[in-house]
């Protein structure tokens, strides 16, 4: 957050909304840890690939080895949350792509490349889906290229129920900037996304808004339970062979983990942990 405005705005939020706000902020990121590629059926062949052939081998080569991805993100990733005028729910504190769908895009280069790399990021691997300019936002053929090539992995899952009609694509984008989930149509039948679970009415993904419940009970259930939290972090510092302070200080932390975000209750003097990891979390 860039100015004292922001924060304070921020600062009025209640505990949910700035769970979920920041918890969005971090699905955009891609945690930076060794990774198996994967690319679609036929992707090499493409002649859009050919063409970036060396720029998009070091990419993957990146996402790979775990190396730091931020550079090739957009730009609105520097924002968790902006403020913006009255009626209005969209800004670029959100990716709707990946909020809907679980689709990151990624610049080929760090000069900000027109050409995208489309990928979903589980825990351990990357599934690659395309390269293709911006503008691919709503683009059926993502879901197609995702459920041919990896049919298994539920990245997208067949819906159980038919649909009147499936919207077009320009009438998709106002749906989804107004957080109106909406259905796919490929190959003659209807896709969920697998990975979000859908979008929220307030944009952010149904798994992100389930992980920020998850995380707001820990925190009501340790204000109505402090023994109970005492007693396991007791435990992990017994575990250390840490002593355990006659005044202990326990503050809720947002920690570095095994993905995109991990929190721990914390005793501020000896460092024992207790870990919040959401099972939503466990995504491949």
């Amino acid at each position: 957050m860039r100015s004292k405005r922001v924060k304070e705005a921020f600062a009025t939020l209640d505990v949910h909304e700035q769970a979920w706000r920041f918890m969005n902020w971090q699905s955009r990121l891609v945690h930076p840890h060794p990774r198996q590629v994967n690319v679609a059926r036929g992707f090499d062949d493409l002649k859009n690939v050919q063409e970036k052939l060396p720029e998009i081998v070091a990419l993957l080569g990146k996402i790979e080895r775990g190396e730091d991805l931020a550079a090739h993100l957009s730009n609105g990733c520097k924002q968790g949350y902006c403020l913006r005028p009255a009626g209005h729910k969209h800004g670029p504190d959100f990716d709707l792509l990946l909020n809907e769908w679980g689709i990151h895009h990624l610049h080929l280069n760090a000069a900000r490349s027109k050409d995208l790399l489309y990928a979903i990021f589980g825990r351990r691997v990357a599934f690659v889906l395309a390269v293709a300019p911006h503008g691919a936002w709503t683009s059926r053929r993502l879901i197609e290229v995702a459920v041919s090539s990896w049919p298994d992995q539920k990245l997208f899952v067949p819906f159980p129920f038919s649909v009147a009609e499936d919207c077009a694509e320009d009438e998709h984008i106002r749906l989804r900037k107004a957080g109106v989930a909406t259905l796919s149509t490929v190959n003659e039948r209807i896709w969920f996304p697998g990975v979000t679970c859908g979008l929220t009415t307030a944009l952010v993904s149904v798994r992100v808004s389930k992980e920020a419940g998850q995380l707001v009970r820990f925190m009501h259930y340790a204000r109505d339970n402090p023994e109970l939290i005492v007693t396991e972090l007791m435990k992990d510092a017994a575990l250390k062979g840490i002593s355990w302070p006659t005044r202990p200080i326990i503050n809720l932390h947002w920690i570095q983990g095994p993905d995109r975000y991990c929190f721990s209750f914390v005793e501020e003097s000896c460092r024992a942990t207790v870990l919040i990891e959401t099972a939503l979390l466990k995504h491949h």
